[in-house]
This record gives C-alpha cells, structure tokens and sequence, in this order.
C-alpha cells in the first residue's frame, strides 16, 4: 500500500442528543478548542494523510465554520450527510474518491484524542489486512439477560473488544463495499 496517498473522514454529522448540550457533542468547547478541532487535530498533523474530509449534518455548516475556524489545506470543504452513519460515511467516501486515496481512515469527531501512533498502528494493519479497527479490550463483566432481566450468562470478556475509531481501509475496497 503507497503511504503517501492516504486520507481520512471524519464523520460529524451525528445530533449529539446523549450529550445533552445546547450543540452536538462534536461542535461543544473542549478546554477552548472544540471537540471536532481536537478530533481533526491527529490527521491534520499526520504526515501521510493528504486529504481530510468532515461529513457534518445539512444545516450545520455555521457550527461548522465556528467550531474549525482556519483550514489546513489538506482539510476540505465539508460535506453533507445522510440520515445514518453509514450514509454519512458512503458521502465522505464519495467526495474523496477523485483523489484515488490508497486507504481511508474513518474516525468519529466526538473522540478527540486520537494519538498519533493509534493513526501510525492503524495505517500499517493495511500493508497486511484489507481493514483494521482501533478496538480496546474489555475489563468489565459483562452479562446477558432474558426478558425479565435476569442473568442468564457471563460473556467470556478475553473475546470481547469495545470497537473504537479510526477505522482503517484500503480505499476501493471500502468504496465498493
């Protein structure tokens, strides 16, 4: 896989109702800088990404503008997305496909704190997987119930991983899926 021709979505165009504030999560200040800045600031600042698209919600374009301010020149306009995830996700996609990027990071602009190596370890799962998650392992009991909410099971939790972004893919392949 060519290193120098990757890029990443940032996908942004969730309402943020869990959060509970007066804007999506993504657009709310973290210690002065908001959280979609914070999450923008792993692939901005990544030598190999070359091309960084936001999906953000129709309509949220001033929130937009206000949250990133002054854009980096591998930082592209925003686009629209759709009504679920994987909608918003298939238009990023799309937006980046004339550029034929090599692989395509797909991160969600409510987790600012994607390090640098996380972006490095998720890159370098591509020169042997067609596609590779960030993915933390569980430390919590966690349990299966009936109906009536009683315990039915313990999962074995050496088996379970929480999915976290980036998500890494081979361009064409995500694209095509």
């Amino acid at each position: 896989m060519h290193r120098a021709n990757i890029a990443a979505v940032i996908v942004a165009a969730g309402k943020g109702l869990r959060a509970g504030g007066p804007v999506p999560k993504q657009y709310a200040s973290l210690a002065g800088r908001s959280v979609l800045a914070r999450a923008l600031d792993a692939f901005l600042g990544h030598a190999s990404i070359t091309h960084v698209v936001t999906v953000i919600a129709p309509g949220d374009e001033p929130l937009y503008a206000a949250a990133v301010g002054a854009a980096p020149e591998k930082l592209m306009a925003p686009v629209p997305g759709g009504s679920t995830r994987q909608a918003s996700v298939l238009c990023g996609l799309e937006a980046l496909a004339p550029f034929s990027p090599s692989a395509v990071l797909i991160h969600d602009a409510a987790r600012p704190f994607a390090a640098p190596d996380l972006v490095d370890r998720c890159i370098a799962a591509l020169e042997k997987h067609a596609g590779a998650i960030a993915a933390l392992a569980m430390s919590d009991t966690v349990k299966v119930a009936d109906a009536d909410k009683r315990i039915t099971q313990t999962l074995d939790r050496s088996l379970l991983w929480r999915a976290q972004t980036p998500q890494a893919f081979r361009f064409h392949d995500i694209l095509s899926a």
